[in-house]
C-alpha cells in the first residue's frame, strides 16, 4: 500500500514537471511567434518605405525626363529664332549688296551711254531727282513726284500754292495701313531748300484708281516747290515703243534717289485688265510710286508700280523687269476725276479747292501780318 502511494506521487510529480515543461515551451513558442510577428511587420514597413521610395525616385525621374524634353524644345524654337533672325540678316545685307549692284551697273550704263543717251547733270537732278518724294510709314517705305506746284484760281491767295504728287495706290495702302482717311506723316522733299530737319511735313489722299495702282497726293505745304516734274507731250509720249531709253527714279529700301537706266521693253503687258509698261532699268523695294522718265529730256512718262517675281515659296525679285503706269492712262484718269488742271498746269479751280484741302477764309501767318 505504501509502495502505491510512493509511486502515485511520483506518477504526479512527473505528471507536474511535464506540465511545466509544456507549459514552458509554450511560453517560449508563443514568444518567438510573437518576435517572429514583430520582425514581420517590421520588415514588411521596411519594404513599404523601400516601395514608397521607389516610387518617389520613379516620379522625379519622369519629372526630370519631362522637364528635359521641355528644354530642348525651347532650345529648339530658340535655336529656329536665331537661324531666323540671321536669315533676315542675311536677307537685308544681300538687299544692300543688291543696291550697290545697281548702283554699280547704273554707273556702267551712264559711263558708257552714247551721246543721244547723256542727260546733263544739273537738268537731270532739276527734273528727275528734286521732284523724287520719299514717303515712310507702318513699316515700309516707297516712292512720289511732285507733278504740280500751282496757285488757286479766281481770287485766291497768291501767297497760297497747291502741292500735289502723283504715286502707286498700293503704296499708300501700304503706309496707312488702308486706313486712307488718314495723312502720311512721314514724308521727305528733295527740292532745294526744303527744310528735312523738321520732319513734319504731311499728305493726304485726294484721288485714287485702285485697278491702275495709281493715287494723287496732296502735300503738307502751300509753299511754291521748284522741283516738280515735267510731264512729257502727249505726241512725244506716242512716239516712244520697246527700246526707247528711260530712267527710273525712286528711293529703293528707303535711300535718297536714286536714278537707274535702261530702256522700254514692252508697252502691251496687261495686269487685271490694266495695260502697263515695261522697263529693264534696275528697280528694287521702295521704287514704287517713283518716276519713269524719257531721255534725254527727262519728261515724266510714268509712274512705276511693281517688279516682276518668280518662285512660290521664296519669291525672287528681277529687277531688270518693272512695271510702271504710261503718263497717258495718267492724263485720262486725272480728267475723268474731274482733275485735269494738274496735267494742263493751270491754276486750282474753285471747284477742286474743297478737295485740295484749300480754305480762302484761313490766311497765312504772313497775311495776317500784312492784314
Amino acid at each position: 500500500m505504501l509502495a502505491l502511494l510512493v509511486l502515485l506521487a511520483l506518477v504526479v510529480v512527473h505528471s507536474q514537471r511535464v506540465s511545466r515543461g509544456v507549459a514552458e515551451r509554450a511560453t517560449e513558442h508563443l514568444e518567438d511567434s510573437r518576435q517572429e510577428h514583430r520582425r514581420q511587420v517590421i520588415l514588411e514597413g521596411l519594404l513599404r518605405r523601400i516601395d514608397e521610395s521607389q516610387r518617389r525616385i520613379e516620379q522625379r525621374m519622369g519629372d526630370l525626363d519631362i522637364a528635359s524634353r521641355v528644354l530642348a524644345a525651347e532650345r529648339a524654337d530658340f535655336q529656329a529664332e536665331l537661324d531666323a533672325r540671321d536669315s533676315r540678316l542675311r536677307s537685308s545685307l544681300a538687299d544692300v549688296a543688291a543696291v550697290k549692284t545697281l548702283a554699280r551697273e547704273n554707273a556702267v550704263r551712264l559711263g558708257t551711254a552714247g551721246q543721244q543717251t547723256e542727260i546733263p547733270s544739273e537738268r537731270g537732278k532739276r527734273l528727275m531727282i528734286q521732284p523724287t518724294v520719299q514717303l515712310r510709314g507702318n513699316g515700309t517705305v516707297g516712292s512720289a513726284v511732285v507733278v504740280y506746284s500751282g496757285p488757286f484760281a479766281e481770287g485766291a491767295s497768291p501767297e497760297r500754292y497747291c502741292n500735289l504728287a502723283l504715286t502707286a495706290f498700293h503704296v499708300v495702302a501700304e503706309v496707312l495701313g488702308n486706313r486712307l482717311e488718314r495723312e502720311i506723316d512721314a514724308v521727305k522733299l528733295f527740292s532745294p531748300g526744303a527744310d528735312q530737319e523738321t520732319g513734319a511735313l504731311t499728305a493726304r489722299l485726294i484721288a485714287y484708281d485702285k485697278a491702275k495702282d495709281i493715287a494723287l497726293l496732296s502735300l503738307g505745304t502751300e509753299i511754291r516747290l521748284p522741283g516738280c516734274a515735267h510731264l512729257q507731250d502727249d505726241a512725244l509720249l506716242g512716239e516712244l515703243d520697246i527700246f526707247s531709253q528711260a530712267c527710273a527714279v525712286g528711293c529703293p529700301l528707303g535711300s535718297n534717289p536714286v536714278a537707274t537706266m535702261g530702256q522700254i521693253t514692252a508697252v502691251d503687258k496687261e495686269v487685271d485688265g490694266e495695260t502697263f509698261w515695261m522697263i529693264n532699268a534696275p528697280t528694287y523695294f521702295g521704287n514704287s510710286g517713283g518716276g519713269v522718265y524719257s531721255v534725254p529730256d527727262c519728261n515724266l512718262i510714268g509712274i512705276f508700280s511693281m517688279i516682276y517675281t518668280y518662285g512660290k515659296a521664296k519669291p525672287r525679285l528681277v529687277p531688270h523687269m518693272g512695271l510702271f503706269l504710261p503718263l497717258g492712262t495718267i492724263r485720262r484718269w486725272l480728267d475723268n476725276e474731274g482733275l485735269g488742271f494738274v496735267h494742263e498746269g493751270s491754276p486750282v479751280p474753285a471747284k477742286a479747292w474743297k478737295k485740295m484741302g484749300y480754305n480762302p477764309q484761313t490766311r497765312l501767318p504772313e497775311e495776317e501780318k500784312n492784314g
